[in-house]
C-alpha cells in the first residue's frame, strides 16, 4: 500500500507540475489540452480510471501488471489535483519576482526553475501533504484489480476466518498508522512555513 503510495505520488507531482506550467505559461494549445486534461480527471470517478486502464488498454495492446495500473491511475487522478495546487501556488508568487529575475539576464526557463517554481512548492507543500495522506487511503481502490495491498488482504482475511468486524478494525488501523507519520509532518511543515523568514547574520 505504502509502495504504490509513494510511486503514484511520485508521478503526481512531477505531472502536476507540468500540467500547472502549461497552463500558466506554455502555448495555447498546450494550455487548452492541460486545462481539459485536468476538468476530465476530476471530473470522473477514480474507480472508473483504474478499471479503464487495467481492464480497457489491453485492448488497444498495453498489457500492465496490477501494480503498475494502480500507480499509473492514482497518479494520473492526482495529478489533475496537484495541477490546480501548483497552478494556485505559481499564481501566488509576486509578479516582481519574475520580472526581478529577468532583469538579472536570466531565460524564462531559468526563472521559472530558480525563482517562482521554489516558492510555489513552498507555498502548496502543506496541501501536497494532505493529497499523499488522500491518495494513500484511495489506495485502497486497486484492490479491485486484484492488486494485493491491505483492503485486498482484509478481503482475504474476513473470508477465510468469518469475522469482517475484528479484521476491519485491524485493516483500518493499518491505514491510521500509515497515515499518522504524514499528518504529523503536514502539521509541521504548515507551522513552519507560517512562521516569517529570520536572515541570521
Amino acid at each position: 500500500t505504502l509502495l504504490v503510495s509513494l510511486c503514484a505520488m511520485v508521478l503526481a507531482v512531477g505531472l502536476g507540475l507540468t500540467l500547472a506550467l502549461l497552463r500558466l505559461y506554455g502555448p495555447a494549445p498546450l494550455a487548452t489540452l492541460s486545462s481539459l486534461y485536468v476538468e476530465i480527471v476530476r471530473g470522473t470517478p477514480l474507480l472508473i480510471q483504474i478499471l479503464l486502464i487495467f481492464y480497457g488498454l489491453p485492448q488497444c495492446g498495453l498489457n500492465l501488471t496490477p501494480f503498475v495500473a494502480g500507480v499509473l491511475a492514482l497518479g494520473l487522478n492526482y495529478a489533475a489535483y496537484e495541477a490546480e495546487n501548483y497552478r494556485a501556488g505559481l499564481q501566488s508568487v509576486a509578479r516582481g519576482q519574475m520580472e526581478a529575475a529577468l532583469a538579472l539576464n536570466m531565460r524564462h526557463v531559468q526563472a521559472l526553475r530558480y525563482v517562482v517554481v521554489p516558492q510555489a512548492f513552498r507555498l502548496v507543500m502543506p496541501v501536497m501533504t494532505n493529497d499523499f495522506i488522500s491518495l494513500l487511503k484511495d489506495s485502497s481502490l486497486v484492490s479491485v484489480i486484484t492488486l494485493t495491498e491491505l483492503t485486498q488482504t482484509y478481503i482475504r482475511l474476513s473470508s477465510t476466518y468469518f469475522d469482517y468486524f475484528g479484521t476491519g478494525l485491524m485493516v483500518g488501523g493499518a491505514y491510521l498508522l500509515l497515515g499518522l507519520p504524514f499528518v504529523r509532518l503536514a502539521r509541521m511543515a504548515e507551522k513552519k512555513l507560517s512562521q516569517p523568514h529570520i536572515r541570521r547574520r
